[in-house]
């Protein structure tokens, strides 16, 4: 329904209100009772009672209908105890009610009250908090929800007891708990934008789709708190309003139901024999949890873990007294004495530790060694911090928080790993908090676009790890070597060689570090033989890796020997892993470096889909860089798309970040751009620089040298083009699989007229069936070489099955210049073709749309397709037509 032109007044007992007010969630809620408000301004009376659980936004939606319909509305809040007359002489603006008449004889006398009120139009009446009223108000109201139906009278009832009957002809209205998405942009509107995602969803997680839940937790927070730096209260702190909803619940259930809440709420997630066993130990019956459940405030899950009901959990557990906590604590832990799995046995200690008459130092102890073994967690970072309160010694304690720390970053919280460490403030005093302060804060300086500050603390953390913690070390080498080879440093990439050769650890890692760290110098240096090979070998025990920080690493060193398909493997595998783990902080860049192999492979979509998650992340990280290397992989797509002005645009995200942010591959691009278009005299001026000239890029030049090639040689400057093949080919010879690949297709465009039997050879190549865009190329380099030679069908041989591999990544500007060299070839004409025959149905669709002057946006929203997919399939029925532009098609279409 539209809004009202004129602002019609709301009276709300003794003030006048025009605000709608906010109900974020409840669209379907208040669509559904304005439906019932329809029928009152046809005449039609209705009465609508909205139920829901404490705080779930029934009173805002309630108090939307006013201002929303348009219609005169009365509105009360009842009062405690308050009876029928009283109410309805507030609500009605009279005063002849009385409670000595029964409840049908005061329904008459309203009745007769609305036919007076309604001569001058349809009438909302409201009545809110109706569960704190006198039961006689309920019957009358009741009473009068089925008697209104001949009165142009909306009557909303908000808050019917619990347990009692809704009265029979009012529709029922029930608020569900908002969803998670929901939930959560309460909790921001009340946090503020700066507030990181990571608090933001811990809250919304906590408040259970309760939106007063939402807003009473947000406002407990502390600005630390708030800001990502303090660990948030397990669970968090509730309001007044829930925690007063709690007093009241309480205050009916067994003294058993109240233990065994506390059980569920501090023992969330554990298993429900572990809690029953609790239970029993406090001197509970075995039943306590089958009750909580019958009263769905406990949750038992398909593993048989049991869930405390939100934001049932947090009022319950701030609720009891420190001796209450300590006494479950104690008894989960005794359940828990005999775990073995490692979760469990985690849970076990960490619920020794929570009572304060525990030996600390001792139960710290036992919780640190577990905690070296765990994975990254919520929960192991709650350990950490829970081990490092336990002792009096500050250098435990520092490196207890510095451990903290590094769980938070790996959980993707930059803010609170920065806070832990600086609480720490030892990191000149121990090797171990140097080199893992060095990890993070080298990391941070990474995300805030200071790869120069990011090299030097990195570096001396592993200078400082190297003899203390050897693992530790292998992990600092390896990032300052990554960090080298991204940045095309060969000097860099020195220090990475002094780290790699101090390394002490022997393990599979050790040995790839170790290894790569000089080879990859090597190959910066133009040295490639042997050090392409010894990359190689290398990789080939790092299959064995399993930690993804280890498998991003062997991702890099597969992409400085041009092993794409390595690359993306151990991609892929990482990913996984921190998907599995929660591991957001390197995420990002796992999904860009996946990113940037599909695009190198034409696999447009997928590489759309990595990249586009991955600036989505390094937002949510609080990266400050903008996703740079993300930006620049969409700036590569859109290049093989054809698309300036995206390419463009992405560009302008990276360009002009200082000296120490490489642009070499951004600059690629944009040469790739003119090859995708044909504008290949363009592409020459703006790829020389990338390839040939000095300070280029040692491996971005060689990854974008294919490009120069084809473009020389499409000019006539041959010269040019063997300049620039020259050191291509002696790092393909050297073992480049990518490389191997694409050479044969270089040197056959290079040998000019007599090339036929190098064209063979190039569209057999080792490895080209894994590369699409590779492949494509190849036989579109082959067709246009066979039409030079006027050889036309066997051109059109060449050409056809490029355009089928160009059609199928979707790439239309490739697409558009098959096209055009099959109709140069002489491909059939369109007067020769019934259109239906060789279109098919969409694509018919689309054709006949966009012939009548619709917009690709148009088409694509009356399809309900992507204007991309809806671009892809007309550059289809293009070719098919052997047509140029939309007005041949709108003439082919015609005839």
């Amino acid at each position: 329904m539209s809004p009202p032109v004129a602002v019609i007044q709301v009276i709300y007992g003794g003030f006048v209100n025009t605000d709608v007010p906010s109900s974020t969630g409840r669209k379907t809620e208040i669509s559904q009772l304005i439906e019932v408000v329809d029928g009152v301004r046809d005449g039609v009376g209705g009465a609508v009672v909205i139920v829901g659980e404490f705080g779930s936004g029934k009173s805002t939606v309630g108090r939307t209908v006013g201002p929303l319909s348009g219609l005169r509305t009365r509105f009360v809040c009842a009062r405690a105890g308050e009876h029928a007359a009283e109410l309805l002489t507030r609500l009605l603006g009279t005063a002849s009610y009385s409670d000595a008449a029964d409840a049908v004889a005061m329904v008459d006398i309203v009745l007769d009250a609305l036919v007076k009120l309604t001569r001058t139009g349809p009438l909302l009446a409201v009545v809110d908090d109706l569960d704190l009223a006198d039961d006689s108000a309920r019957k009358v109201l009741g009473t009068l929800a089925r008697r209104i139906r001949h009165l142009p009278v909306g009557l909303v009832l908000i808050g019917w007891r619990r347990g009692d009957r809704l009265p029979a002809g009012a529709t029922a209205l029930r608020l569900h708990p908002l969803s998670a998405h929901d939930t959560a942009s309460i909790t921001r509107g009340r946090l503020g934008s700066s507030a990181p995602d990571w608090v933001v969803d811990s809250i919304a997680a906590a408040a259970g789709g309760n939106p007063l839940a939402a807003k009473e937790m947000s406002a407990a927070l502390t600005p630390d708190e708030a800001a990502g730096r303090g660990a948030l209260a397990d669970p968090p702190r509730p309001g007044p309003g829930w925690t007063a909803r709690w007093a009241d619940l309480a205050g009916v259930l067994s003294a058993n139901d109240r233990s065994a809440m506390l059980v569920a709420a501090v023992g969330d997630g554990l298993s429900s024999s572990v809690l029953d066993d609790a239970c029993a130990r406090l001197g509970g019956g075995a039943d306590a949890l089958e009750s909580l459940e019958a009263m769905r405030l406990v949750r038992v899950d398909d593993s048989s873990r049991a869930w405390s009901r939100r934001p049932h959990r947090s009022a319950v557990f701030h609720a009891a007294d420190p001796a209450s906590i300590n006494a479950v604590h104690a008894a989960l832990a005794g359940a828990l004495s005999d775990a073995a799995d490692p979760e469990q046995r985690l849970a076990q200690v960490m619920h020794l530790a929570a009572p304060s008459d525990t030996p600390a130092e001792a139960v710290g102890d036992t919780l640190e060694r577990i905690l070296r073994t765990a994975h990254a967690s919520a929960e192991t970072l709650t350990g950490w911090l829970r081990a490092a309160e336990s002792t009096d010694d500050d250098a435990v304690r520092a490196r207890r928080l510095v451990s903290a720390g590094l769980v938070s970053w790996l959980l993707g919280r930059p803010e609170q790993a920065e806070w832990l460490i600086g609480r720490a403030g030892l990191a000149g005093r121990d090797d171990f908090v140097a080199g893992t302060t060095a990890q993070i804060r080298g990391a941070l300086a990474l995300s805030q676009g200071l790869p120069a500050d990011a090299l030097r603390i990195l570096t001396a953390g592993a200078d400082a790890a190297a003899l203390r913690d050897p693992k530790l070390a292998v992990d600092l080498a390896a990032r300052v070597t990554g960090l080298a080879w991204w940045g095309g440093r060969s000097d860099w990439a020195a220090q990475a060689v002094d780290l790699a050769a101090a390394i002490t650890d022997t393990g599979v890692y050790a040995n790839l570090v170790r290894e790569a760290a000089p080879a990859g110098l090597a190959v910066m240096r133009d040295e490639f033989s042997p050090a392409v090979d010894d990359l190689a070998r290398s990789l080939r025990d790092a299959e064995q890796l399993t930690q993804p920080r280890e498998l991003l690493f062997a991702a890099e060193v597969a992409t400085m020997v041009g092993d794409d398909i390595g690359t993306r493997r151990f991609c892929e595998r990482a990913i996984r892993v921190m998907r599995v783990r929660g591991h957001a902080t390197e995420l990002p860049f796992a999904l860009q470096l996946a990113a940037l192999v599909l695009a190198g492979q034409g696999r447009s979509e997928a590489a759309h889909d990595r990249a586009e998650e991955g600036i989505r992340l390094a937002d949510q990280a609080g990266e400050q860089t903008d996703g740079a290397f993300q930006h620049t992989v969409l700036a590569h797509l859109a290049a093989l798309d054809g698309d300036a002005a995206a390419c463009g645009m992405h560009r302008r995200a990276v360009v002009g970040r200082g000296k120490d942010h490489p642009t070499a591959s951004i600059e690629w691009a944009e040469g790739r751009l003119a090859v995708s278009q044909g504008r290949f005299t363009d592409a020459v001026d703006l790829l020389v620089p990338t390839v040939l000239y000095d300070g280029r890029h040692p491996e971005v030049s060689l990854m974008a040298t294919p490009d120069l090639v084809e473009a020389a040689v499409a000019v006539g400057n041959v010269e040019l083009a063997r300049e620039a093949s020259s050191r291509f080919e002696r790092w393909c010879q050297a073992g480049s699989s990518w490389g191997g690949a694409v050479a044969p297709r270089l040197r056959a465009l290079l040998a000019g007229s007599g090339a036929e039997a190098l064209f063979e050879e190039a569209c057999h190549a080792p490895g080209l069936a894994h590369r699409p865009l590779e492949a494509a190329r190849t036989r579109l380099a082959f067709g246009t070489y066979l039409r030079g030679e006027r050889r036309r069908a066997e051109a059109r041989e060449q050409l056809h099955p490029a355009l089928a591999l160009f059609e199928s990544l979707q790439l239309p500007a490739w697409v558009d210049r098959t096209r055009s060299a099959l109709r140069a070839s002489g491909e059939g004409r369109t007067h020769d073709i019934v259109v239906a025959d060789v279109l098919t149905d969409q694509e018919l669709a689309i054709a006949r749309m966009v012939s009548i002057g619709r917009s690709n946006r148009d088409v694509a929203g009356t399809l309900h397709l992507s204007s991309r997919t809806v671009e892809y399939h007309l550059s289809k029925v293009y070719v098919k037509l052997g047509l140029d532009s939309r007005e041949q098609l709108a003439g082919v279409l015609a005839d």
